[in-house]
């Protein structure tokens, strides 16, 4: 079974229509599993329509799906909880992080029904937060987590989104420029080579390579983008092999632009030759939404 991983979409359909077809198109094939690395939702204009895709996808078994939660994802969960206890701010840190997409698109959607509305939210409280690997990087397994990597990981501590305690907390909100990181959380490991989102890169296929660091960050940008800073036009979608990492970089405009291979401390570019196979799997036939940010700063659909 071929292993995949996308993160932080924040909402922007282009880019996950464009995936999900992708792998559509090749689980005609082959047998694949996608991991979610958290932040599906907030910020981008698609993010309900995406969370409601992927909880169908899920529950149809279109293919094997495996959705941890984030920082976006906590933070959703969070604030319906404070709303079951009569906590009800419109200035909430769910809407301060761009939830408020989230939230008026999915009452919009679901017609303001309560149960249905419920049912996602309970959807999102089940999320586990992190995923161990057989599969190795330098001897080392594969660790899979949002921010953060809980130093118990060799153990098997089954973290999800509703248990919201300290570990829930630094796993999905640690960052590597964290003047203390907390004991209880690494970005990276001795033990383990972890995959990480949650802190958009600066490199421009979208993800960071710490071999040192035991740790590959693959946040494209995906928020920044949907915020109106255009220069994030990629996504990673990450392959999980025994002993390397095959990278595919997406951008809005459903093409596949670039591709890598980590093998050790060597990073080999992929062929075009090679890259046109992964191409032909491609829908020429998804629709690009046009993102376009007036004079005030708003960013809006064309």
């Amino acid at each position: 079974m071929r292993k995949f991983i996308i993160s932080d979409i924040h909402g922007n359909g282009n880019i996950y229509y464009s995936i999900m077809n992708y792998l559509d198109n090749l689980n005609q094939k082959e047998d694949i599993i996608l991991y979610i690395n958290g932040d599906l939702i907030d910020r981008g204009y698609d993010s309900a329509e995406i969370l409601l895709d992927i909880k169908k996808r899920i529950e149809s078994n279109t293919f094997q799906i495996e959705y941890l939660g984030g920082n976006h994802e906590l933070l959703m969960y969070q604030e319906f909880e404070n709303r079951k206890q009569g906590i009800n701010s419109y200035y909430n840190d769910w809407y301060d992080n761009g939830g408020s997409i989230t939230d008026d698109m999915l009452n919009e959607i679901l017609d303001y029904d309560k149960d249905k509305i419920l049912k996602v939210v309970d959807f999102i409280s089940n999320l586990k937060i992190y995923h161990k690997f057989s599969e190795c990087i330098n001897g080392k397994n594969i660790v899979l987590v949002h921010a953060a990597c809980p130093i118990n990981t060799k153990d098997e501590c089954d973290l999800i989104i509703k248990d919201n305690n300290d570990k829930v907390e630094l796993s999905t909100w640690t960052r590597e420029n964290d003047p203390f990181i907390p004991f209880r959380c690494r970005i990276g490991d001795d033990n383990y080579f972890t995959i990480v989102g949650h802190t958009p890169n600066n490199n421009s296929y979208g993800y960071e390579y710490h071999i040192n660091g035991n740790y590959l960050n693959i946040d494209g940008g995906c928020a920044r983008y949907v915020c109106g800073y255009f220069e994030y036009n990629h996504v990673p979608l990450v392959e999980i092999n025994e002993g390397f990492l095959k990278i595919l970089t997406f951008n809005n405009n459903n093409e596949i632009i670039y591709g890598n291979i980590f093998n050790g401390n060597k990073s080999i570019p992929i062929s075009e030759e090679e890259l046109n196979k992964d191409r032909k799997l491609l829908n020429k036939e998804i629709k690009i939404k046009e993102l376009i940010k007036n004079e005030d700063g708003v960013v809006y659909y064309k």
